[in-house]
């Protein structure tokens, strides 16, 4: 009995995560995937597009875990994170959907039409359209000192 009830929610959770999200787009050399977590194991060449209100988000990488159920991802090795016209590189990036925001860390570089950037951390958040570097930042090889919030609608930078 206990199996039939654990099924049954399997099928549900996959059913109502089908039905009330759309699904990301996954491509990679390798993966694997766990019903029972809803995560995928991505390997090579990773391309995961998540959609954000019409407007994907690419997530570009050498691996990455994707928790399908929350959408949520974790990738690292050499990641390209890009919205519309704009783009992080980094080392590593955690986007989580249920705060609308992508943490970005190790190496970032960020650009967009008006502003190159570069720190040891980041993050945008794709509700308020706020970027935030952390750590040696860099505008346009120039030096800050401090955190810099950026407002990718307005172009506005508060030091």
């Amino acid at each position: 009995m206990k199996k039939v009830f654990l099924l049954i929610l399997l099928v549900l959770s996959v059913f109502t995560s089908t039905c009330f999200a759309k699904q990301p787009v996954i491509t990679s050399d390798t993966r694997t995937f766990n019903p029972m977590t809803g995560i995928y194991e991505l390997t090579g060449n990773v391309h995961v597009e998540l959609e954000n209100h019409g407007q994907p988000i690419l997530i570009e990488g050498q691996h990455a875990k994707v928790h399908l159920y929350t959408l949520e991802v974790h990738a690292d090795n050499n990641i390209s994170l890009a919205f519309g016209n704009m783009s992080f590189l980094c080392d590593r990036v955690d986007v989580y959907n249920s705060d609308s925001t992508a943490y970005v860390s190790g190496n970032c570089n960020f650009s967009d039409s008006r502003i190159k950037a570069s720190s040891d951390k980041g993050s945008y958040c794709w509700k308020t359209k706020i970027a935030v570097f952390s750590g040696n930042v860099k505008l346009n090889g120039a030096p800050v000192v401090g955190d810099v919030k950026y407002n990718v609608e307005t172009g506005q930078i508060d030091k």
